[in-house]
């Protein structure tokens, strides 16, 4: 959690003093006209970030895990995982900052925010494909007999219980905070389910893991929590290109507009793990009522709490301000009273953040360093 408050907040800090001081409309170009100057400046703003990132990522992915769990990570795997997913998301970044731009130049600040709107739509359709560009994630295939026959019968037991089946997906990983989730567009939705939950978890507890994906589906609460974060980015974007100094027409304007949204995501990260906890809640409180045993889903729980975080209990205050996914010990069912408003927004909305080039998108606590979860980020 410390490093999560010392990554954001030293980047929320360098962003603010970067707009008052209106340093990068003095530094890059400034002009609407094309130059070969556009593209180098915009890697050099990447490159920058990139290297602010540095020790957080060191300490994120590579110190505190060895710290906690020696030898969880080699320091080979680190580096390799680590350089290919900097190289993709930088380079998507430099992609979707151009078509940005050009949108801005031809169509003006409009033209960037439908812009921004259509890279995060894709960003959902293919989330999938994204993750695995940045940090391979395997699938398992025909091959794992056994842990692919403990999926079937989840599927036959959900059914059993009135879900109707999705595509599901197992990924191979090795950072043991992976928890799959759901990607796709609303109404093409797939289900990815971690490996490690086949070992970890017995039958009643993964069929509990996968009620609670297809309830989120099926009540739509994952449908609200990508609309929401659609609307949460786009109007972010266009409140930040509307400050002073801040514009979409030259690489000056639009590292000010960055900067902007830098604090407008931070804003989210204050207020939208609510409605994620709140959804959670209801999740659960559903699927037991459908059938899910509340003892199952209860131990589902602790057990990824345990490859996770680590945290079975936490204070109202700290969870109310970093924790999206509620912790163990608050999982009651028959207290909260909740509605599945806008199932894993916050989250969402930090990965659908690299439709701006997001600079928060991997310095909060639940993903710094680790590739693996820049992508899916960790849900319940």
């Amino acid at each position: 959690m410390w490093l999560g408050i010392s990554g954001v907040g030293s980047i929320v800090v360098i962003s603010t003093f970067l707009l008052i001081s209106g340093v990068p409309a003095r530094l890059l170009p400034s002009t609407s006209n094309w130059k070969a100057a556009d593209v180098t400046s915009l890697l050099t703003v990447i490159g920058c970030w990139v290297a602010v990132m540095v020790p957080l990522d060191l300490l994120g992915g590579f110190l505190l895990p060895n710290r906690s769990r020696p030898g969880t990570v080699k320091v080979t795997r680190f580096l390799s995982q680590w350089i290919r997913g900097v190289f993709v998301q930088a380079a998507a970044f430099l992609l979707f900052s151009l078509f940005v731009l050009v949108l801005g130049r031809w169509l003006g600040l409009m033209g960037a925010a439908i812009g921004v709107f259509c890279i995060a739509v894709l960003l959902i359709a293919f989330q999938l494909h994204v993750a695995r560009l940045v940090a391979k994630l395997p699938m398992l295939v025909g091959g794992q007999r056994a842990e692919l026959a403990a999926i079937d019968s989840a599927v036959k037991r959900v059914s059993e219980l009135g879900y109707k089946p999705r595509p599901i997906l197992v990924l191979k990983h090795h950072d043991t905070g992976f928890t799959g989730g759901i990607v796709g567009l609303p109404g093409m939705e797939s289900i990815i389910i971690p490996s490690c939950a086949l070992n970890a978890l017995n039958a009643d507890q993964l069929t509990a893991m996968v009620a609670r994906r297809l309830e989120a589906i099926q009540s739509g609460a994952r449908t609200r929590g990508v609309l929401f974060s659609l609307c949460w980015v786009t109007f972010g974007f266009v409140v930040s290109a509307s400050l002073p100094n801040a514009r979409v027409i030259s690489v000056a304007g639009l590292a000010m507009t960055a900067c902007g949204f830098t604090i407008w995501t931070f804003l989210g990260l204050l207020i939208l793990p609510t409605l994620s906890r709140q959804s959670a809640y209801a999740i659960d409180r559903k699927v037991v009522q459908q059938g899910v045993l509340s003892g199952s889903l209860q131990e589902a729980v602790q057990t990824m709490d345990q490859m996770q975080d680590d945290e079975p209990s936490r204070s109202k205050f700290i969870e109310a301000i970093f924790h999206p996914v509620p912790s163990a010990a608050n999982r009651g069912l028959e207290s909260k009273r909740t509605l599945p408003i806008a199932w894993h927004a916050a989250r969402m909305t930090l990965f659908l953040s690299w439709a701006c080039a997001g600079m928060l998108v991997r310095a909060v606590h639940c993903n710094a360093g680790r590739p693996e979860l820049w992508v899916m980020l960790p849900t319940d």
